[in-house]
């Protein structure tokens, strides 16, 4: 993303890729990267952003998510809460960062703010911890506080919510299947990307609605934004 430099151009990457996509029946990209990258040890993240200014990576993160919305494809903005702000990589175990909730608002938070505004279709939630705001090193893909409490309820976000893969080390090292994917919907997750093991995922999840630790509302209520959001891809790619 390192050589994209104007929001055209971010836009006409964004049109190349949703045309590419669309002509193999795809109807969702999990882009753009909307990582503010102030962590400069970060290789995992690396050049996929679009550097350290959160402002410039706004605006050509919507344009791509706007060029993907050209032909039909819905768009991702990841990974909340910023995971440019860390060097590990949660695909091989813990990544955190040590900054407070307001110092992530004033920066690394800033494209998630504004993706609901921008019309950004869902947000991945990123492994990566955050000790100085939850206490402990739950990773924020399975916190309630910062899916819901934060991103829903503080920044308004109203789109698809959905993890990043729960097959990362991450997770997998701290929780069983089951655990994870519970703790995930809990948390305010519609979509669980990629549990090792998905049978076992469903049941853990089927079996906290049964015993009414998850209501049935709730999962009824990430089902009715995921067909939506279908519908709302179909209406956009038929229109072209």
């Amino acid at each position: 993303m390192r050589n994209i430099k104007t929001a055209q151009d971010a836009f006409e990457t964004g049109r190349y890729l949703g045309k590419y996509l669309s002509d193999l029946g795809f109807n969702v990209d999990f882009a753009p990267d909307a990582d503010v990258l102030t962590a400069p040890g970060s290789k995992i993240i690396g050049d996929r952003s679009f550097g350290n200014d959160p402002q410039r990576v706004t605006e050509l993160a919507a344009a791509v998510s706007n060029g993907l919305h050209e032909y039909g494809i819905l768009s991702c903005f990841k990974h909340f809460p910023g995971h440019g702000a860390v060097e590990a990589d949660t695909h091989k175990g813990l990544a955190f960062t040590e900054k407070t909730l307001e110092k992530l608002m004033a920066c690394e938070i800033i494209p998630f703010a504004e993706a609901g505004e921008l019309g950004v279709d869902m947000i991945m939630a990123a492994h990566i911890s955050v000790p100085s705001i939850l206490g402990n090193n739950t990773p924020c893909s399975l916190s309630e506080y910062m899916l819901t409490a934060v991103l829903k309820e503080r920044l308004g976000y109203n789109g698809l919510v959905i993890t990043d893969a729960l097959n990362m080390s991450a997770v997998t090292k701290e929780y069983s299947d089951g655990e994870a994917a519970v703790l995930a919907v809990k948390a305010g997750a519609d979509i669980l990307l990629m549990p090792p093991d998905l049978d076992a995922a469903a049941e853990a999840v089927e079996t906290a609605v049964v015993n009414g630790e998850i209501a049935e509302e709730r999962i009824d209520e990430s089902v009715q934004k995921i067909l939506e959001k279908k519908r709302q891809g179909q209406k956009s790619d038929d229109s072209i």
